[in-house]
């Protein structure tokens, strides 16, 4: 990224047939083969060209290597800084910029407030010891671009003889910005119009925290009323902070339990479609079976037509035996008239039995398709509790977890307090020495900088002995300004510490209310826990109680299957034996004549078998009917007691959300 820095610098140099000056060059070497990862582009203390600024500018347009740019001490002219203004107006990584002691005024100013109309990343930027309030018109220009700035955070404006008109346009400016956090206006010409401007404007103004006022001229009890309003600003900003973080872990949260309802979504949707997969391979299954069974009524159906084509045939035979054997057309005759009607009555008997035994296997069908989907739906609502039972064991896990948190809160904010405590002492007892430390340090730096100009203006001694009088003067009357100052400060100490007291006292009082208040909201979570888990306990101990149960119908449920399928198998052994009973007296009727008598009692007695058999079958279908009856009074008991359940877990949940609506409640009441 240097590297290509530099070789822009050089190629747009030579497009705009300009040399490069050797020091920006070798800042550049040293810079590419330094740190990777240094990300600053200091020329202070480098005379730079208008033309140099004019290319750097355009370097600076598209540089993203740079976070921090100084040209201190470069004493460039306003050319200078416009090109080097309209480059950073359409810079993206830039964050810091220094541009203290370059004598700007006029269009650099206007150029300065261009930039930050345009630029959208620089947070600091430091203008001090340069000559930006000595025009109004552009000095406001600079305000407008100031007003509009959405990315500045902290502005550098010492040394730079802004009067209290400038102040007031700059005042009107911040208005308008929400975004300035952090203003340095030391050693101007601030005076009481300018400080009652600032005054005015932190009345609106509620993000700047930080606000330097000293050397300006500006009354004392203006200075307090602006630092109370720059305090609470201070204070303000921490709150939302604060407030800021707090939705941010309550979002992150937040989502974190909807990721979790979406497991648990996905995971009730694989459940039901596994459950449906089974209700389509049981209804497979039932309509196999239903399809066997058909096709074992045809054969049947088969078998009776059989049989009647057998009748009509000795029906033949017999008329044929008529004719041959006269002596028994009387006995023959009646005899077939006795067959017709035995087979007639046989015929409708076996259909009516035929029409019964089909009904009575759909039935059978329905009313175990019935109990199945029963049996789903008490499964179902069995996972559902187990599912609540673990929601609610998760829940009292994380308000265990609620109850240490907020008491290792409490003993870190009493731990807090107390180095708080402390700590203003202490820094009460050090501003005292700090205030010495920053007299003799101003005095000092006064001294030097006065060095320094005259080291630089060694040429100029001529022209400026006025103004190094006049410098003395300063001097002499700044003295006198540190003394008036020193003894306000430590009136204004007197009066902090004893403020600071009387409101240590009165927050002591109120962190005993809430540590009380806490500590009777434990004590109620605590009682609530203990209820909640004897309550879990129950529904634990009622939910094994319900699975017993559940898997003795199901046990219940399969034994009804295997009787009803012996009793099909045995109904099916039964008619292969009349049918082959049925085939041996066709034979014999086929193979004797005379054998009618033996055919009519062995008919007698298959027709006593059936009837008995009938008998048997109804009474045990009676039977199973009744306790089919009383499975399904028992499933609607416990349908009934599971509704009753999931009521009870409906109550105590709306209860729990409730308590915990009041706790956090309370909570942020406490915090305000």
């Amino acid at each position: 990224m240097m590297e290509d820095f530099r070789h822009i610098y050089v190629r747009l140099c030579k497009d705009h047939h300009i040399d490069p000056q050797e020091c920006v060059l070798e800042k550049l070497k040293s810079l590419e083969s330094g740190s990777k990862s240094k990300a600053v582009l200091d020329l202070s203390t480098n005379s730079l060209t208008p033309k140099t600024c004019a290319v750097l500018g355009k370097v600076l347009a598209s540089d993203r290597a740079f976070v921090e740019i100084k040209f201190a001490d470069c004493m460039l002219a306003e050319d200078a800084i416009k090109g080097l203004a309209q480059g950073l107006a359409h810079n993206t990584f830039c964050r810091k910029l220094d541009l203290k002691g370059n004598n700007i005024r006029g269009s650099g100013t206007e150029a300065l407030g261009k930039m930050l109309r345009q630029n959208k990343t620089l947070v600091s930027l430091c203008l001090e010891w340069n000559g930006m309030g000595m025009l109004d018109n552009s000095f406001s220009v600079f305000c407008d671009g100031l007003g509009s700035s959405t990315s500045l955070r902290a502005l550098d404006l010492r040394n730079n003889q802004i009067s209290h008109d400038s102040v007031g346009e700059l005042a009107a400016s911040l208005k308008r910005n929400v975004y300035l956090r952090a203003l340095d206006l030391r050693w101007n010409n601030c005076g009481l119009l300018g400080g009652r401007a600032l005054l005015e404007m932190l009345q609106s103004n509620k993000t700047i925290s930080r606000l330097e006022l000293a050397g300006n001229n500006v009354p004392t009890d203006i200075l307090k009323s602006i630092e109370t309003a720059v305090q609470n600003n201070a204070d303000r900003q921490a709150i939302v902070d604060e407030n800021f973080k707090r939705t941010q872990t309550l979002a992150n949260h937040i989502r974190g339990i909807e990721m979790d309802k979406k497991l648990q979504l996905n995971e009730l949707l694989t459940t039901i479609d596994q459950q449906e997969e089974l209700m389509r391979k049981s209804n497979r299954v039932s309509t196999h079976q239903i399809g066997n069974l058909q096709f074992a009524l045809d054969e049947r159906k088969g078998a009776f037509n059989t049989l009647a084509a057998k009748l009509s045939m000795a029906e033949t035979e017999l008329a044929l035996s008529e004719q041959k054997v006269s002596e028994f057309n009387s006995t023959i005759s009646r005899l077939k008239s006795e067959m017709q009607e035995m087979a007639v009555n046989h015929m409708n008997e076996m259909r009516r039995e035929k029409e019964d035994r089909a009904n009575e296997d759909l039935k059978f069908l329905k009313e175990i398709s019935e109990t199945q989907d029963k049996n789903n739906q008490l499964q179902n609502k069995v996972d559902d509790l187990e599912r609540k039972c673990r929601q609610q064991q998760e829940q009292i896990y994380d308000f265990k977890e609620q109850i240490t948190h907020i008491q290792s809160e409490l003993t870190l904010k009493g731990s807090q307090f107390e180095e708080r405590i402390t700590q203003e002492k202490l820094r009460q007892k050090e501003a005292m020495r700090d205030f010495e430390q920053y007299k003799q340090k101003e005095m000092a730096r006064m001294k030097q900088e006065s060095e320094e100009m005259e080291r630089i203006l060694r040429d100029r001694i001529s022209k400026m002995e006025s103004a190094k009088l006049d410098m003395e003067e300063e001097i002499s009357r700044l003295k006198a300004a540190n003394i008036s100052d020193k003894l306000n400060a430590e009136e204004q100490l007197s009066s902090v510490k004893h403020r600071l007291k009387s409101e240590e006292e009165q927050r002591h009082i109120q962190l005993e209310e809430k540590i009380r208040v806490l500590q009777t909201s434990k004590d109620e979570l605590k009682s609530h826990c203990s209820q909640q888990t004897a309550t879990l306990s129950q529904l634990q101990h009622r939910n094994s109680n319900l699975q017993i149960e559940v898997e003795n119908l199901r046990r219940q449920m399969e034994e009804v299957n295997q009787e009803l399928a012996q009793k099909n198998n045995y109904t099916m052994a039964e008619v292969a034996k009349v049918q082959v009973e049925l085939n041996k007296s066709q034979s014999k009727l086929d193979q004797e004549r005379a054998v009618h008598s033996e055919l009519r009692e062995k008919l007698a007695s298959v027709d006593s078998q059936m009837s008995e058999q009938m008998l048997r079958h109804r009474r045990q279908m009676e039977e199973k009917e009744k306790e089919i009856v009383v499975l399904e009074e028992k499933l609607k008991g416990r349908e009934l007691e599971l509704v009753r359940l999931r009521e009870e877990e409906a109550q105590r949940v709306q209860v729990l959300q409730s308590a915990i609506l009041n706790y956090v409640g309370s909570k942020q009441g406490s915090s305000r």
